[in-house]
């Protein structure tokens, strides 16, 4: 993706907790540093905290992901549960693209990618977030699933804030860390 920092896995720093947890938790079931965990190692019950922001999506073709979890927290800022949903053509047009490619990427490469800006809800208000992509294999091998957070930073942020923008394409924070 465009303006998308790569850098080590161990410089990826997420500053919300949750997101710094889920991390550690993600890089435990690795076999080995680089692989792609097996999603049947995934035990969502073991990262309680996160589990209310959390997405589990499974790849269901080239061009879209089925929600296969959707945490209650995400749920409620969403307006809507896509558990067992598409989730690309619940998105915003503005949205769909730039999540596909992505979350298309988080895949193919594997990496992990970490997000930070200013996303505009479809209440209007534009918090900033911080989303976590994070790769997961199937009984093959293969990437296919991805683990996801979006959480709102609460409180000042004013030191965090790199832009105020509502553009997709707009400044941030986005790393990426190839496996």
């Amino acid at each position: 993706m465009a303006n998308t920092e790569t850098v080590e896995l161990a410089a990826l720093n997420p500053v919300l907790m949750q997101n710094r947890e889920l991390l550690d938790y993600w890089r435990s079931l690795q076999a080995e540093p680089g692989d792609v965990p097996p999603r049947a190692r995934f035990d969502p019950m073991a990262v309680p905290r996160v589990l209310p922001d959390l997405m589990l999506l499974e790849r269901i073709g080239e061009a879209d992901f089925k929600v296969r979890l959707m945490g209650t927290a995400l749920a409620e800022r969403s307006c809507v549960d896509l558990t067992g949903q598409p989730l690309l053509e619940a998105l915003p047009d503005v949205l769909r693209h730039p999540a596909a490619g992505s979350l298309a990427e988080v895949l193919s490469l594997p990496c992990v990618y970490l997000l930070r800006r200013r996303l505009r809800q479809s209440s209007g208000t534009i918090p900033l977030i911080e989303a976590l992509h994070l790769p997961l294999s199937d009984k093959s091998g293969g990437a296919a699933f991805v683990l996801t957070t979006v959480l709102e930073f609460e409180g000042p942020v004013e030191e965090l804030d790199e832009t105020s923008s509502d553009d997709w394409q707009s400044p941030g924070v986005r790393q990426r860390a190839v496996l």
